[in-house]
C-alpha cells in the first residue's frame, strides 16, 4: 500500500505585519527626535518674542507680527556676526533695565569708525560711507563687508548719531585726522541690521559684555511654534544668519 509523501507547507512570509513593525518603529524614531528637540529647545535654550523691526529683514521684516527666537545660555564664543539677546539697562524701564536684540559689530580691543569710501551711491551723486574696523587694534582699518544690511546707504543717515560725543563715547583719531572708537576690553558693540531704525551702541556707545543674556540659534516666524523651522535649522537644511 502506497502512501502519499507528505509534503511540509512554505511558510506565508506575514507582509503586514513586517511593514506594520516598519512603521511603528519609524514613528517611534520620530517622535522619540522631536521629544529630544522640544526637550533641547525648551530646557537648554530660552524662548524669546520678537517685536519691533530693528533687526529687519532677519526678524519681524514686516513689524506686523510677532517672532520668535530660541537663544542658548552658553555666551562663552560671542563672536563677529552673532546675534544676542542684551541685557541693557535702562533708566527708563520700570524694571530698571531692558533686554535687546542686536547682532555684534565689534569686540574688545578693536577699533571702529565710519567713513566715506571715495565711492559714490548707485544712481546718485551721494558718497557712499561704510563700517570700518581696526580688529585688535593692529593693522589698518579694515571696511566691513556687511550682507545682511539691507540699506546700504544707512551709514550715511546715522553718521552724525554715531560722532555725537557722550560718557560712553571716547573717540581717538588716526594719522588723516579721521575720529574712531575704541572697544574697551570687556567691552561689546552691537547695532541692529536695520540700522536706521534701531538704538544699539551707534548711538549710546560700547557695552559691557558681561550683559550678554543670551546667543541666538533657531528663529521661528510668523508668530508660531514650528518645530520643523527648528529641526531644519539644527539639521543645517536651513541657515538663517
Amino acid at each position: 500500500m502506497k502512501y502519499a509523501k507528505y509534503i511540509k507547507p512554505k511558510k506565508q512570509r506575514d507582509w503586514i505585519g513586517t511593514i506594520s513593525s516598519i512603521v511603528l518603529l519609524i514613528a517611534f524614531l520620530v517622535l522619540a527626535f522631536f521629544v529630544v528637540v522640544m526637550f533641547y529647545c525648551n530646557v537648554a535654550l530660552g524662548y524669546y518674542p520678537i517685536m519691533g523691526t530693528s533687526m529687519s529683514p532677519l526678524i519681524n521684516a514686516s513689524g506686523q507680527n510677532t517672532d520668535y527666537v530660541y537663544a542658548t545660555y552658553d555666551v562663552s564664543d560671542i563672536t563677529y556676526g552673532d546675534v544676542i539677546i542684551f541685557h541693557h539697562p535702562d533708566t527708563n524701564e520700570a524694571s530698571g533695565y531692558k533686554q535687546v536684540i542686536k547682532r555684534v559689530i565689534a569686540l574688545g580691543g578693536d577699533n571702529i569708525m565710519i567713513k566715506d569710501t571715495g565711492r559714490s551711491v548707485p544712481n546718485s551723486t551721494q558718497d557712499y560711507y561704510a563700517l570700518y574696523i581696526q580688529y585688535d587694534g593692529e593693522g589698518a582699518f579694515v571696511e566691513v563687508d556687511e550682507n545682511y544690511v539691507v540699506d546700504k546707504t544707512s551709514y550715511n543717515e546715522i553718521y552724525d548719531d554715531f560722532y555725537t560725543l557722550d560718557s560712553n563715547k571716547l573717540f581717538l583719531y588716526d594719522d588723516c585726522g579721521n575720529r574712531y572708537l575704541h572697544i574697551e576690553e570687556g567691552q561689546i558693540f552691537y547695532a541692529g541690521d536695520n540700522r536706521t531704525n534701531s538704538n544699539d551702541c551707534f548711538d549710546y556707545g560700547a557695552q559691557d559684555e558681561s550683559n550678554i543674556v543670551a546667543e541666538v540659534k533657531y528663529i521661528i516666524y510668523g508668530g508660531t511654534n514650528r518645530v520643523w523651522q527648528v529641526v531644519m535649522q539644527m539639521l543645517g537644511i536651513y541657515k538663517w544668519n
